[in-house]
């Protein structure tokens, strides 16, 4: 595996996440909030079933958990390529443009965890393709009950809304989705789905495009994906059945 520019053995990395949780007696799902991804996505990486976490995805564990990058992966040396010169700038250039005095108030900032019930929402970049930075759409709420009307049509999962990228279709930040989690393709194209790019849980409309899966957005600023329905980098988690304004 290769890691910003180092090299380290894909069972040690993921060794040395788990080993650095488990010492500060934290939960796995507890980390898996934290960082936006489901407890089944961190559980592939910390068990070296995910064989390529994005860099950026390690950061944010690394930051959840409040240890320094370098005593995760072995202090490698690190050479930056110019792809992953050309993410951090765009991440840059994000935080620039949401730190201006026209986004006060907005969710951004990432203050300390309270006890008791968290409410804040965590924003942090995870992937990027070419010529756009992306960040989480949503995270998992495990312990949300699914209201009747929606157990009807088979949800059997709860994710909050964190991103702007389908605001077109009416889903706003802080909304609640109702997901019937489904692997099924075939049945989620044309639907509104919650799925994961590089663990990071996403909110698009599935397309297709000949043997290509498109995740389209409902906002100006965000451009399609296109993903392959087969790459490890893909994993539909569901089909949106009902949403919550809260």
């Amino acid at each position: 595996m290769r890691f910003a520019g180092g090299t380290v053995g894909v069972m040690k990395l993921a060794d040395r996440l788990r080993a650095a949780i488990d010492a500060k007696n934290i939960s796995h799902a507890w980390v898996a909030e934290e960082v936006g991804m489901t407890p089944g996505a961190l559980s592939n990486i910390l068990t070296g079933t995910t064989i390529d976490p994005s860099f950026f995805t390690v950061l944010a564990i690394a930051r959840a958990i409040k240890e320094p990058l370098s005593a995760l992966v072995d202090d490698p040396s690190i050479f930056w390529t110019n792809e992953e010169l050309g993410r951090l700038r765009e991440t840059g250039e994000w935080l620039i443009k949401r730190t201006t005095p026209a986004h006060a108030g907005t969710s951004l900032e990432i203050p300390p965890r309270q006890k008791g019930r968290s409410k804040r929402v965590a924003v942090h970049p995870v992937a990027a393709s070419p010529g756009v930075a992306l960040f989480p759409d949503a995270r998992e709420l495990p312990k949300t009950r699914v209201p009747a009307r929606y157990k009807k049509l088979h949800a059997d999962a709860v994710f909050s809304v964190q991103g702007e990228s389908m605001t077109g279709e009416k889903i706003l930040p802080g909304d609640l989705l109702f997901v019937h989690q489904t692997r099924a393709t075939e049945e989620a194209i044309n639907r509104i789905v919650v799925c994961t790019v590089d663990d990071m849980i996403l909110v698009k409309r599935l397309r297709t495009r000949g043997r290509k899966l498109i995740l389209k957005s409902a906002h100006a600023g965000y451009k399609p994906m296109t993903v392959d329905e087969d790459s490890s980098r893909f994993r539909l988690i569901g089909i949106v059945v009902g949403t919550s304004r809260t």
